[in-house]
């Protein structure tokens, strides 16, 4: 009886094909959705490819949500380059490469889709700044919800480009007259935007009044990303109304102040913790530090002295001065009751001790994990 069930549902052992006989191809029946997402875990270049498979795949890689045009191999190769003419052609054939690859795909993409994810990282500076700020505007046209934009310094001296700076007529935000001749999908641009959950901003110029014009905007964005700014003097992170739960904030040499402030932040990063300034901040139970400073420990403690007590993970990262700085100093902390995991990045060498470290350990009664990383 068994057995005919499991004939009759169509789920039994089958004969293989007689030789010869050609096979039916069963998954082009699948519907398009099924396909599609498929399609979605395989890198964009391979899933292009699948439209020489047959007329059933010709334009389904075009309904991708997730366009992430990743150029690793070619950065990795590049990067490998000792001989700075041999890296300046290089480099200046595959941005062109690059350049062309995202045009491409995005004039064939399906426009009437939303977009998940969009996500750029190549060598590309303000030369190009005109492809970018299209670029941004087909993912706002397309309400992007997780948008990643790395466009890294070449690291070439002999370039005379600026790195890309966010044009502020992609939000209206300048003080002038919109200029003649926008096109629909500029006005799609500047509602679409609103759709970000998530936006990850590296090496490039952004001033801290657009990104404060994200958080005020958008009332989905819960992740914010800012990278190797040189332009970034002040950000301002506050209010209940705000989305955000994780911020990082790494690098930016002109950095003064960050003030974080009545909101529900729960995840904080930064490289500039010596310019950070917390208040009300009762959902932030993750940071990860690092600042100038000459008695780590100790400044650490007056930064984050609003949320110690509810910290459930610290990651502290010293240089080689701080951890010289706290070598046989034993520090009286306040008790960080909910901490569970400590990571301790330190740059030390073999004559370095640790030990002055330890005082934050000795104030986490409820410490369940200890981890540390020699850089």
């Amino acid at each position: 009886m068994e057995s005919r069930a499991i004939l009759a549902t169509g789920f039994g052992p089958r004969k293989c094909a007689k030789i010869g006989q050609p096979l039916k191809d069963q998954i082009s029946r699948l519907p398009d959705e099924i396909l599609v997402y498929i399609l979605s875990c395989l890198t964009l270049k391979e899933a292009a490819r699948t439209s020489v498979l047959s007329k059933r795949w010709i334009d389904l890689w075009r309904s991708m949500a997730c366009l992430d045009f990743d150029a690793s191999k070619v950065l990795k190769k590049m990067f490998s380059i000792s001989s700075w003419g041999r890296y300046a052609d290089f480099v200046r054939k595959e941005r062109r490469k690059y350049v062309e690859w995202v045009d491409k795909v995005l004039l064939q993409s399906d426009k009437s889709l939303a977009l998940d994810d969009l996500r750029v990282a190549f060598c590309l500076d303000n030369f190009y700044g005109d492809k970018i700020h299209k670029w941004l505007q087909h993912a706002f046209a397309r309400r992007v919800q997780r948008l990643e934009l790395n466009v890294f310094a070449d690291d070439d001296p002999a370039s005379s480009q600026e790195s890309y700076t966010f044009h502020y007529e992609l939000f209206c935000l300048s003080s002038g007259q919109s200029q003649p001749g926008y096109s629909e999908i500029h006005h799609h641009a500047q509602i679409g935007f609103k759709s970000l959950r998530a936006l990850s901003l590296k090496s490039l110029n952004v001033t801290g009044e657009v990104l404060e014009f994200f958080l005020i905007n958008c009332p989905f964005l819960e992740r914010l990303v800012v990278e190797a700014s040189s332009v970034l003097i002040n950000l301002r992170v506050c209010g209940p109304s705000i989305a955000l739960k994780y911020l990082e904030v790494c690098c930016c040499l002109m950095l003064q102040s960050i003030i974080v402030s009545d909101t529900n932040l729960v995840s904080l990063k930064t490289t500039d913790a010596h310019h950070l300034v917390l208040q009300n901040v009762p959902m932030l139970v993750n940071v990860w530090v690092s600042g100038n400073s000459r008695n780590l420990i100790r400044d650490v403690t007056s930064w984050l002295s609003c949320c110690l007590s509810k910290l459930e993970v610290l990651t502290l990262r010293a240089n080689k001065f701080q951890v010289s700085q706290e070598k046989g100093i034993v520090h009286e902390l306040p008790q960080l009751t909910n901490l569970k995991e400590f990571v301790l990045i330190a740059s030390a060498s073999k004559d370095r001790s640790l030990i002055g470290f330890t005082s934050l350990i000795r104030a986490s009664p409820n410490l369940e994990k200890f981890v540390l990383k020699v850089a």
